[in-house]
């Protein structure tokens, strides 16, 4: 089936070949090998809608699945979907994504050389640690790889290439086609209609390059187009393919086989090109444009899983009690509790906290000043010299009584003698002990 998106004047979307007819004379509204455009960023123009490649990707599987559920009577149970060897994770993501949207979510994402892979092996023995060559020519383009079993049987890519250059069943069909136009003279640009007889040309030789498969001559619009001519055409690309293809497999040099697949397949001359450059183990696959989507039938086969019986229903004769019903309500619990409610609930615990460090610090006053805290009794203004191991002079009158004596002999008064001065009451202060006092902290 060609990838082809066709969006209708009502809103409705053909895919398909009736997409390609429609697309032959109304191709704006159409969009043609999209889905190798997946992961490019730039969007597609189709009519007047803006699509990505992923998008027209996912509605072309999903009409697919769509009619083979109305012919089977059923939905698949899994759906395996092929795609390029090198593809990397980014754009299976996109696919996935786009498949989703489509209601698709039982996807299984498969490298195309496997699933053709798995088509060759349902029909040859590939022992386990074996190699295989894939030369996969298909419509829009060539893939070669190298994949390998693994010791479960499944197969993993070991190498893979895509070709740049337009050598795919499109490019051989502007070969026929530029072939028959120089034969006819052309179509006159003017005439009203050109667009639809080139749309038509173009079908004929598609047409005329599939019957070359199996004959030998054709007419397209009285053009004569023999197998050999054909042939020549489509040479020198075929053959640039097959070079690419022993560069990907010359590494592996116990390749069992070399499987020759996709819709060129059948075109005899690339059979005939790929046995000479390896002969002895190139394999045309039975039905080449369907063999990818085989193998892939058969990996899905594989992850669906097998449906089993329903479990007999065990019936006893003694039914168990009833339970009563009961009916539960939920406890109101307080809210979390948060650091700032968990001080604000202790306001005790935090002024005597308070206090306890305000009497801390008093105390450490006292000690780097090294005195003692004012005792009971004793005379205020007074402080009892301390003996912190070293020699204490002798206490000294206060020094107010001092100033007063000094004020007073240096500046008598009127009236006052200086023995009225010597004769004044002096103030004596507390007798203290001289002894040295010794504690626990050696004062």
């Amino acid at each position: 089936m060609p990838t082809v998106v066709y969006f209708a004047s009502d809103g409705t979307v053909v895919v398909g070949d009736a997409a390609g007819r429609h697309a032959a004379t109304d191709p704006a509204n159409a969009a043609r090998d999209f889905a190798r455009r997946i992961g490019d960023e730039v969007p597609l123009m189709v009519g007047r809608e803006v699509c990505t490649a992923e998008t027209l990707t996912a509605v072309l599987i999903a009409w697919v699945v769509k009619e083979v559920s109305a012919a089977e009577g059923q939905s698949p149970k899994h759906i395996v979907v092929t795609h390029p060897a090198g593809w990397g994770n980014h754009r299976k993501r996109l696919l996935h994504r786009a498949l989703r949207q489509t209601s698709l979510d039982d996807v299984t994402l498969l490298p195309e050389p496997v699933a053709i892979s798995e088509n060759h092996a349902a029909a040859h023995d590939v022992p386990p640690g074996h190699a295989l060559g894939v030369y996969d020519l298909g419509a829009t383009g060539l893939a070669t790889s190298v994949v390998r079993r693994s010791p479960v049987g499944t197969f993993e890519v070991l190498n893979s290439a895509e070709s740049v250059d337009s050598n795919g069943g499109d490019s051989f069909d502007d070969a026929v086609y530029d072939y028959v136009r120089t034969g006819t003279g052309g179509i006159d640009p003017a005439d009203p209609d050109a667009w639809v007889k080139l749309a038509r040309l173009r079908q004929e030789c598609v047409a005329a390059k599939e019957f070359l498969s199996a004959g030998g001559e054709v007419s397209v619009q009285d053009v004569p187009l023999t197998r050999a001519v054909f042939d020549d055409m489509i040479r020198t690309s075929v053959q640039a393919g097959i070079e690419e293809l022993l560069r990907i497999i010359r590494p592996a040099a116990d390749l069992d086989a070399v499987v020759v697949a996709g819709g060129c397949a059948r075109i005899p001359l690339v059979g005939e090109l790929v046995k000479a450059e390896v002969p002895g183990r190139a394999v045309v696959a039975p039905d080449p444009e369907l063999a990818c989507a085989r193998g892939a039938a058969i990996v899905a086969s594989r992850v669906t899983p097998i449906p089993q019986a329903a479990p007999v229903p065990v019936v006893s004769a003694d039914e168990p009690p009833q339970r009563p019903s009961t009916e539960i309500e939920p406890l109101d619990l307080p809210a979390p509790r948060t650091p700032s409610r968990i001080m604000a609930s202790r306001p005790k615990l935090t002024g005597g906290i308070t206090v306890l460090v305000l009497a801390a610090g008093v105390g450490l006053t006292f000690y780097l000043r090294g005195e003692e805290p004012p005792k009971p009794g004793q005379t205020p203004g007074v402080v009892a010299p301390v003996n912190n191991s070293r020699g204490t002079p002798a206490a000294t009158p206060p020094p107010a009584a001092e100033a007063e004596g000094k004020s007073a002999n240096t500046k008598p008064g009127a009236g006052n003698s200086p023995s009225s001065t010597n004769t004044a009451p002096k103030t004596s202060a507390p007798k203290t002990s001289t002894a040295p006092k010794t504690g626990e902290d050696g004062r």
